[in-house]
């Protein structure tokens, strides 16, 4: 734009000295005036457009930046948007946890008396129930007893244990077991093999198979059989201890007390 402005300059100049070749000094004196002034003219055009050039420059850099400015803001109406839409959806997602909240809050209120009741009718199942493993039916009770108590153990856990007791107390009648111990007959200690059928009945035999016997519920006590059972219950043992193919067993059960 300065060479612009220096060509023009030059070219006025040239063509004034074209025009008055032949004036006098008083005539150069004035063309002298004239051209100080059409230079203080040029130059204050001169200025005047380089001030517009930067008013350009930075009319364009002003342009730009609100642009800039005007997509972060559109972006941001954007994003408050999807923020709102993001806190209704927790709300909702909130609320939904307090109904669910206020729901447990009154199961619990009607399961845990209700586990209790199971607890104790369990516990006076087992009193009453044919004696048999007392020891650790009676400690599974206990444990029970002490998960119904204990604020630590959830909701869900305590209706598992109580559960698995009641489903361990079935399988009972539905069992035969075998094994050995150590039992009193009339004051003596004696070493036994020992069959449970079910919570029907329970037997002993000795280690040298001469003498059997039975628990009488009555009694309370272990009562000895007489000889003619000793075959049908060794027997049931070796069936129970699967030594033997399972056979149908005539065994006592019932009548004798």
């Amino acid at each position: 734009m300065l060479n612009r402005v220096r060509v023009l300059l030059g070219t006025v100049v040239f063509c004034l000295g074209m025009v008055f070749p032949t004036l006098s000094s008083a005539g150069d004196v004035d063309a002298s005036k004239l051209k100080s002034r059409m230079n203080a003219s040029l130059k204050e055009q001169i200025r005047a457009q380089e001030k517009a050039d930067r008013w350009s420059q930075e009319k364009a850099a002003l342009i730009s930046r609100i642009r800039q400015v005007k997509t972060r803001l559109d972006w941001h109406k954007y994003q408050n948007k999807k923020y709102e839409a993001y806190i209704e959806q927790e709300k909702e997602a909130i609320s939904r946890l307090e109904d669910k909240k206020s729901e447990m809050r009154e199961l619990r209120m009607k399961l845990e008396p209700y586990m209790d009741n199971l607890v104790d009718e369990l516990g006076n199942f087992v009193q009453s129930d044919y004696t048999f493993l007392i020891k650790e039916r009676r400690d599974r009770i206990k444990f029970l007893r002490e998960s119904m108590n204990d604020y630590h153990v959830g909701l869900d856990e305590k209706l598992r244990r109580i559960l698995e007791a009641m489903q361990v107390e079935a399988k009972y009648g539905n069992t035969v077991e075998a094994g050995t111990g150590t039992i009193d007959i009339e004051g003596k200690t004696m070493q036994v093999d020992l069959l449970r059928i079910g919570r029907l009945a329970r037997f002993y035999r000795s280690q040298d198979g001469e003498q059997v016997g039975r628990w009488s519920e009555e009694k309370q006590k272990w009562v000895q059989l007489p000889d003619e059972y000793n075959r049908s219950i060794s027997r049931a043992l070796e069936m129970a201890n699967q030594k033997q193919a399972v056979k149908l067993v005539d065994l006592p059960i019932g009548g004798l007390d």
